[in-house]
């Protein structure tokens, strides 16, 4: 989690540093592009497939200690349905949907409760990140203690790292576009 959190930051101060964030801001990159647009199939295809998306990568989290899977690649799966909104629609609605204010916020949150959980174990006298929530009852969502906890973290922190990365990329590509533009 936290190297995925260390190559957000890392995409984020390399890309923004080349834009020149001062002169413009990144959303007046996606204004007049001259990017095709997506045809009717495929942007009727992302829209069918944002609302499974998005409940299969709930699944995903919510049952990471029952099934394979888990906050990772939960996380992945959420930050999907975030690119099927973009190929659905355009880059501005995107921007829309996922405020980048709100999407760091919710990367460090997610990494800041991951943190927090490890130390809740040194804080009850045992090993970091040691199970310190009673374990429920075998199968049920929460009978695995503190992974649940973790699972919601990790997903948070990857959907939101991710989704980051994907919008530094688009802006970047944008920008890109937008200087070979007669």
């Amino acid at each position: 989690e936290f190297i995925l959190f260390a190559a957000v930051v890392g995409v984020a101060i390399i890309l923004r540093a080349q834009r020149d964030e001062e002169e413009r801001e990144p959303h007046e990159f996606a204004f007049g592009r001259s990017a095709p647009r997506t045809s009717d199939a495929v942007r009727g295809l992302a829209i069918g497939l944002i609302g499974p998306t998005v409940v299969t990568g709930l699944y995903v989290v919510a049952h990471g200690h029952l099934t394979p899977g888990g906050g990772f690649q939960g996380g992945v799966v959420l930050a999907t349905a975030l690119l099927l909104m973009y190929l659905a629609a355009e880059y501005s609605f995107l921007r829309r949907a996922a405020p980048i204010s709100l999407v760091e916020v919710s990367e460090a949150v997610g990494a800041g409760a991951f943190a927090l959980i490890g130390f809740a174990g040194v804080i009850g006298g045992v090993a970091y990140l040691e199970n310190v929530l009673p374990l429920g009852e075998i199968g049920a969502l929460n009978s695995a203690g503190t992974v649940p906890l973790i699972n919601l973290s990790v997903g948070l922190e990857v959907a939101a790292g991710f989704v980051l990365i994907i919008v530094e990329f688009l802006e970047q590509t944008l920008m890109v576009r937008l200087k070979e533009t007669p």
